[in-house]
């Protein structure tokens, strides 16, 4: 029981933190969030991990073990033989840090689904209020222009759409009224990554089983895609391909690695590689992404698509790490091979723009899409066996 009690605790923490940092959001007319929410949200994710204090299951446990020996091994190659500023091989490895804790949700059952879709309600009224009030005041150009709640929106729309996903069958009747919610927030957010995720998060949902309705659901969809044509081409400034930002990312990424051998491609670069000074200069627009120690560096995530940082970084053998994880975890957990290529597909439409598991918003998403009890239980066989003892018992 104590057990099942620290798992509520967990719980509460993690949704009780949104909504309360939500609110503080909604009170901020000026900016995104008077809160580092970035920095309030780590700090949840491994306070629930505290609270829970679980080992991580059999499923997962390679990659709990094989996470962290990555890390500590490449933290003491940086130390010994490339010596850096340790907030940016934080940066460099951020998702890979993010895989352990995330391991301690695996099928925990530690969000109840009734919780989640009440607090869900709750953070997509937040959020529709405070992106409309924002863009129709437009107290700034930045927020009248691209809203946020807790941060820039290309990060928390990732989560708030995956958090929809996999709740969306749990909305009953109610879920065309609440995509429409969700897909208003999208059209005044500005973020074209978020315009693509949510075309996914729509096949994923309504075009997943062919019938009479999937008519009128694909028309809807080349609807959505309309919408999203027009905002991919109000954010393009009328210039050709080459003034596309994530073209220039695109061409600085390929000039640092056209050159590499086979196996750098594979692996990656020696942790942690800084860009040439050319790339940096190019890039140099964005120079309050460069390194923390302000001598004038700079590392991938200069390149913001996550896609040119995890190979710059870890090479494709990452990749696969990080995305085979999470198909992993999701598929222990109950998903279907559908719905796992829904959410990868979603946090790869983040790729194409910034920092997908980089993010702790997108950790957030997996820690409840893997931690969230099945419709009528618990995940967790433990749980439900304990569940049931304390029915009898009572």
């Amino acid at each position: 029981m104590a057990s099942i009690r620290r798992l509520d605790v967990a719980g509460n923490i993690y949704f009780y933190s949104l909504v309360a940092v939500g609110i503080v959001g909604l009170l901020t007319p000026t900016w995104y969030n008077i809160l580092p929410s970035n920095f309030v949200f780590e700090a949840v994710l491994f306070l629930c991990v505290l609270v829970m204090f679980k080992v991580p299951k059999r499923g997962v446990i390679f990659f709990f073990l094989a996470s962290l020996a990555y890390i500590g091994v490449s933290l003491f190659l940086m130390m010994a033989y490339n010596p850096s500023d340790y907030l940016d091989f934080a940066q460099a490895f951020k998702a890979f840090i993010y895989v352990a804790p995330l391991c301690c949700f695996y099928r925990q059952g530690v969000f109840e689904r009734r919780k989640a879709l009440r607090f869900l309600k709750i953070l997509l009224v937040l959020f529709i209020a405070k992106y409309l009030y924002s863009v129709l005041l437009n107290v700034n150009p930045r927020m009248g222009s691209r809203p946020g709640l807790y941060v820039e929106n290309n990060f928390e729309l990732i989560f708030l759409l995956l958090y929809f996903f996999v709740l969306a069958d749990d909305f009953g009747k109610n879920l065309g009224r609440w995509f429409l919610v969700l897909a208003a927030i999208i059209v005044l957010s500005g973020s074209r990554s978020s315009a693509l995720a949510l075309l996914v998060v729509f096949c994923g949902i309504y075009l997943r089983r062919l019938t009479i309705r999937s008519f009128f659901y694909f028309v809807a969809f080349i609807v959505l895609i309309a919408l999203a044509a027009i905002l991919f081409a109000s954010r393009s400034g009328g210039g050709g391909v080459e003034s596309i930002d994530r073209y220039k990312f695109m061409m600085v990424f390929w000039s640092e690695v056209g050159g590499w051998p086979w196996w750098k491609y594979t692996f990656g670069s020696f942790p942690i590689t800084p860009l040439s000074a050319e790339s940096c200069r190019t890039l140099s627009y964005y120079s309050r992404l460069f390194s923390f120690s302000e001598d004038g560096s700079c590392y991938s995530v200069v390149l913001h698509s996550y896609f040119f940082r995890v190979i710059f970084d870890h090479g494709v053998v990452g990749m696969i790490f990080l995305f085979g994880f999470i198909a992993k975890a999701l598929h222990g957990t109950g998903y279907s091979a559908f719905r796992i290529m829904i959410f990868i597909g979603v946090l790869s439409a983040s790729a194409l723009s910034v920092s997908a598991m980089n993010s702790v918003f997108v950790s957030l998403a997996i820690a409840m899409a893997i931690g969230l009890q099945r419709p009528g239980g618990s995940v967790s066989p433990g749980r439900d066996i304990a569940d049931l003892q304390s029915n009898q018992a009572t």
